[in-house]
């Protein structure tokens, strides 16, 4: 059984590291990974517990110090995700008006990974969920023609910013736009998308499309929680209804995404509602949250859904959201 208790103090000895290293307020990358699949590593916590128990049961010390190691990993990890477990909470309350309400607006968020190239199978997601605004993020040359062609019959409004380097953005509104502006918040090479939105009912909302740097090894997450923090100042200041929305390269109970909320007075639908986890798209038991639609307390939710597959890394997020 030798090799069976190193195994299990190996896995042990993994999440224990994973969760302590996050604790450090540092912006480096492999530091900042941990944040991401906390869900995951609480299974695995639970699962050493349990396997412990089974194939090595507790006979020293030691082993019930690795039994409350465990059980505290899962407590603390679920601390920072279980907001998120239906049941919990809810941040933004449900429509329950008229479906059809002219304070609708109903939004698309994904990310079509640049180098691949089943665009006819995303303009068929985009047609059947049928929303007002659709936002895409790693939109080179290629797929901003390709969307431009199977979307401009539908949405006469429209933004695109196509870029090599994976942080080209494009934007179709079926809604007039208001000021739209293409902008770079804190890097040239790093754009984001601003515009007023006008609900068929004639109240404006600010949509913020944005696709900050993720943390790599080459990057701290430093870049992207100043872009991210920039931009909910500026909505704390204007104190309008406005949504946010893209890839934010970040897990949903991340600080940054915390101080993101709390300083721009934002709101998750996710909630108490669950996951939404759209990455990696190929692996669904080791996915986690990265693509978002958040909202001021102008706004109610009347429904929110993962959308399926087609080719890229991540799958698309749709929410329909009410103003009142």
């Amino acid at each position: 059984m030798y090799w069976t208790d190193s195994i299990l103090v190996g896995l042990g000895a993994f999440v224990i590291a994973t969760t302590i290293l996050p604790i450090f307020r540092t912006g480096q990358w492999w530091v900042r990974i941990c944040d991401f699949p906390r869900f995951q590593f609480a299974l695995i916590a639970l699962s050493t517990f349990l396997a412990t128990l089974v194939f090595s049961p507790p006979l020293v010390l030691f082993d019930w110090l690795f039994l409350g190691s465990m059980l505290g990993v899962v407590a603390w990890q679920f601390t920072w995700v279980g907001p998120y477990l239906p049941g919990a909470p809810r941040q933004v309350k449900t429509w329950t008006g008229v479906p059809s309400s002219a304070n609708r607006i109903k939004l698309l968020t994904t990310n079509v990974l640049q180098k691949n190239r089943d665009s006819d199978r995303l303009l068929e997601i985009i047609r059947e969920a049928d929303p007002d605004v659709a936002l895409a993020v790693e939109v080179d040359e290629w797929w901003g023609e390709r969307l431009s062609a199977g979307l401009n019959a539908r949405f006469p409004h429209k933004i695109i910013y196509p870029l090599s380097n994976g942080y080209g953005l494009a934007l179709f509104s079926r809604l007039e736009l208001i000021e739209p502006e293409v902008r770079f918040v804190l890097d040239e090479a790093i754009p984001s998308i601003r515009t007023g939105i006008r609900l068929r009912s004639g109240i404006p909302v600010a949509v913020y499309g944005v696709h900050p740097r993720p943390p790599s090894v080459q990057q701290d997450s430093t870049e992207r929680d100043v872009e991210l923090l920039r931009v909910a100042l500026e909505i704390k200041e204007h104190g309008i209804a406005a949504i946010v929305l893209g890839d934010l390269n970040d897990v949903a109970w991340s600080p940054t995404t915390k101080n993101f909320m709390r300083s721009g007075g934002l709101f998750d639908p996710r909630r108490g509602r669950g996951f939404y986890n759209t990455y990696p798209a190929r692996w669904p038991g080791l996915r986690y949250p990265l693509d978002y639609i958040f909202t001021t307390k102008h706004f109610k939710i009347g429904g929110m859904r993962v959308l399926p597959a087609f080719g890229s890394d991540h799958l698309p997020l749709i929410a329909e959201l009410y103003v009142g």
